[in-house]
């Protein structure tokens, strides 16, 4: 019998090694048409690539202001674009008296969901918090004005952050008890590394961060849940810590951050690493070959022992030659998968 996309993730998450190592493919929704047209389908996610594990987000509701920008459920106003820009924080002022954080537990914050768990019945299913946690105190505060409270007003931060953990886990109650064992794992979007360091020192994450997303992590794992944390960058000085609070699967690992062989050496009997392939340097700047040999040596090194998914560290960007997208998709999918 041919295991299922899905078995393939848990047999991974278990750190055995599947019949095929499982795989994503994240494409930009500007390049869905090129890569389309390449292979003579209309949309190559769904008829090409198998992805192993498939994922959904839970975000506040938006309202369209006549400026061009949006104000989400938090009040805070965003800038259109391929990546959001916070045009205006609500919290200006290191103040939460007259503020009130959304209730995102609504059903009209869940009403897609249903049907991408029918559509996607043999895949890995991951329900993503986006947004939050640090990521949401900076969108409410401002980015430099919370990097500062950290330091000059911290008894601000532990009374936004407990504010937002009350967000988070109300959530997590509601996904686990309106969908049960139809999900597979609960997420977050969380970017805590920048570049080649943390945008705040693993002492102050640790301090702040860590007592907050234990509790949240541990009522995911309560409810029978995987844990998946995206933090992009650099975030090799917490990944113990990570562990130690319960992250299940860590993503997207980019090769230009971090150490990715290192990470496996070190933490691959304790964590699933999900990503890899560089989209920074290699896909955007190689040739097609430099493609396959990447795929390939992740294929070898990550993959052994199970404890992998992989998939390239962020989309498949407007500007990626198309021969090195084919390259990729080609040596996962054909090469190596079904």
């Amino acid at each position: 019998m041919v295991a299922s996309p899905r078995d393939r993730v848990l047999s991974a998450l278990q750190f055995q090694t599947p019949d095929i190592c499982p795989y994503y493919i994240w494409v930009h929704a500007d390049m869905m048409e090129p890569i389309s047209r390449h292979y003579g389908v209309t949309d190559v996610k769904e008829s090409i690539i198998c992805d192993h594990s498939v994922m959904i987000e839970v975000l506040p509701k938006k309202v369209e202001q006549t400026d061009g920008t949006f104000v989400d459920e938090f009040g805070v106003t965003w800038q259109h674009g391929n990546i959001f820009h916070v045009e205006n924080a609500p919290l200006r002022n290191a103040d939460l008296k007259g503020y009130q954080c959304p209730d995102l537990t609504t059903a009209d914050h869940f009403d897609h969901i249903p049907a991408w768990i029918d559509k996607y019945h043999d895949r890995f299913r991951i329900v993503q918090i986006g947004l939050m946690f640090f990521e949401r105190a900076w969108c409410l505060r401002g980015f430099e004005n919370l990097l500062m409270d950290f330091h000059e007003n911290p008894a601000f931060v532990v009374q936004l952050l407990d504010e937002l953990e009350g967000v988070c886990c109300s959530i997590i109650d509601s996904l686990i008890g309106r969908f049960g064992d139809r999900i597979d794992a609960i997420g977050f979007s969380d970017d805590y590394g920048a570049q080649d360091a943390m945008i705040i020192s693993p002492a102050t994450w640790r301090k702040f961060m860590k007592p907050h997303l234990q509790r949240m992590y541990e009522r995911i794992h309560h409810g029978g849940k995987k844990m998946y944390l995206h933090t992009c960058g650099h975030g090799t000085p917490i990944i113990p810590d990570l562990i130690e609070i319960g992250v299940d699967m860590l993503q997207p690992l980019q090769p230009e951050s971090m150490d990715i062989f290192d990470l496996k050496r070190r933490f691959g009997r304790d964590l699933c690493l999900v990503g890899g392939i560089g989209t920074q340097r290699t896909l955007p700047y190689g040739t097609p070959q430099d493609v396959v040999d990447e795929v390939r040596k992740c294929l070898d090194i990550m993959a052994k022992g199970g404890g992998y998914i992989c998939a390239p560290a962020k989309p498949i960007l407007p500007g990626v030659p198309l021969e090195n997208a084919v390259a990729l998709i080609d040596t996962l999918v054909q090469d190596h998968g079904i």
